[in-house]
């Protein structure tokens, strides 16, 4: 009988502290009314272009480093395609191939063993 190695891999959403978003300056603030924190990068509007705030690139590094993960010095963000009711712009930026951080780890000690 053959042996198997269980690997699993996860995939991680953090909201890091930055007064605007990824790509786009409108504000991240909480408990604020519906659709009222928007833009055209946000909407996803013809002509307008996300542009990446540097804050969360540092924050995102830090993390990294607290993880001991590698660190890429050259990073890419990749379109996915496809459609969700809250998504009206058809895509959500996002890293695959080449990610800011990876290979880190977290040890977290429980009262199990």
């Amino acid at each position: 009988m053959k042996t198997f190695e269980a690997v699993i891999g996860l995939e991680v959403h953090a909201q890091l502290k930055t007064e605007s978003k990824i790509f786009s300056a409108s504000a991240t603030t909480a408990l604020q009314n519906a659709n009222s924190q928007t833009d055209p990068v946000t909407l996803g509007l013809p002509g307008s272009l996300p542009v990446l705030n540097k804050r969360v690139v540092d924050l995102a590094i830090k993390l990294g480093l607290a993880t001991k993960s590698k660190i890429r010095e050259v990073s890419i963000f990749e379109r996915k395609h496809y459609f969700y009711p809250d998504l009206p712009k058809g895509y959500q930026i996002s890293q695959y191939a080449k990610p800011i951080c990876e290979e880190g780890s977290l040890t977290i000690r429980t009262t199990e063993g």
